[in-house]
């Protein structure tokens, strides 16, 4: 799958599709059964939020995209 800017995926009129987007992970917030993931990739001022249900994602491999520059 090819990646797509946040830039372009913000100002697609495309519902539903399935994207790939890769950047840098600017802040992480959430509970036990979910996860808020903001990411940016420099295209735009604006960010994508990632929702991550911990029950089908590892929380270690969350909290830890946290410390390191984790692309998604």
């Amino acid at each position: 799958m090819q990646r797509i800017e946040i830039k372009s995926l913000l100002s697609s009129t495309e519902i539903g599709k399935e994207v790939c987007v890769k950047g840098w992970v600017r802040t992480r917030r959430g509970n036990k059964q979910v996860q808020f993931i903001t990411l940016n990739d420099g295209s735009c001022l604006d960010n994508v939020q990632i929702v991550a249900d911990t029950e089908k994602f590892d929380e270690a491999l969350i909290k830890k995209s946290q410390q390191v520059r984790l692309f998604l």
